[in-house]
Formats: C-alpha cells, sequence, structure tokens
C-alpha cells in the first residue's frame, strides 16, 4: 500500500512545472498538480491534463490552490457542494448517535412497561434495561468523529478558496 503512494507522489512529482496546486498529505509528502475533482471521500490531482490520482481525505492535510497560474475554478460547484452535503450530513449522524441509544432504551422502558401491563413478568427486566441504557446515552459524551470532521474542514477550506461558502 505504501509503495503504491509512493509511486504515484513520485509520477506525479514529475509533472511538476507545469502545474500550480499543492496537495499535502499527512505523511509529509507535497504532491503538486490541479485539483480535478472532490467527493466526500476523496480529491484527486490531475498533472499534465493526463495522469490523475484520488487521495483519501482521511490522508490529505490540506490543499493550497494558486490561484496566480490559474484563477479559474478547478472544479464544479455542484460537486462540491454534493460533496460538501454528504460529509456534512456524515459529520452529523456521527456526532448524533448517542442519541440512538437513548431513543432505544426509551423504547425498552415502554415495551417492558407494555408487557407487564400484560401481566408477563420479564417486562421489569426489560425496563430496567431500558433504563440503563437511556442513562447510558444520557451520560456518555459525545463522540468526537475526527475523520468525519477532517473530511468537512478540507471541503469547507476548498470552498472558502472559490468563495462558495460565506
Amino acid at each position: 500500500m505504501v509503495q503504491r503512494w509512493m509511486v504515484v507522489c513520485v509520477l506525479l512529482m514529475i509533472g511538476m512545472p507545469a502545474t500550480a496546486d499543492t496537495l499535502y498529505l499527512k505523511n509529509g509528502q507535497a504532491v503538486t498538480g490541479d485539483l480535478c475533482g472532490v467527493t466526500a471521500y476523496s480529491v484527486s490531482f490531475c498533472v499534465r491534463g493526463s495522469f490523475y490520482a484520488s487521495f483519501p481525505l482521511t490522508e490529505v492535510a490540506r490543499v493550497e490552490l494558486d490561484f496566480g497560474a490559474n484563477p479559474d475554478p478547478r472544479v464544479k460547484e455542484a460537486d462540491w457542494r454534493k460533496a460538501m452535503s454528504r460529509a456534512q450530513r456524515e459529520l452529523t449522524s456521527c456526532r448524533s448517535a448517542r442519541y440512538g441509544l437513548i431513543l432505544g432504551g426509551l423504547a425498552f422502558v415502554g415495551g417492558g412497561y407494555w408487557l407487564g401491563l400484560q401481566g408477563y413478568e420479564a417486562g421489569d427486566l426489560i425496563v430496567a434495561l431500558g433504563a440503563v441504557g437511556a442513562a447510558l446515552g444520557v451520560i456518555a459524551p459525545n463522540p468526537a468523529c475526527p475523520v468525519q470532521e477532517a473530511r468537512v474542514k478540507l471541503l469547507a477550506r476548498i470552498g472558502l478558496a472559490y468563495d462558495w461558502l460565506y
């Protein structure tokens, strides 16, 4: 896996004089080329218009766009908005995951109560389990979601560079 990225980076660095943007990876490597695409999970870089490589957003530290060499947007705004929307949705979903534990616990409490009314002895046990689950959901800290947050930050920086975010 590491050898493949090294080969891609070496090939991308061959085209350094003809390109303007720089992609910095978290492992310290820098790739020079033109930003040619974004998704909610990856960034694509082009070298000399024909060769391109896609890098997962989890491995990208930052992207620097050189507007002096090329002032035009490298990606379509609609593609960026689609990627940003999906990344934000996944971040929100991750951060609200503990609410599922609370709701599940409350559903167990309600179901156990109903079973108790029907005369089943297991209803009290299910109510107790539901109360423990709901309590754990209430006291649990919010998840950090570093992967989703990093993707949203990188896409937001690209959008800010193009004035697509106000």
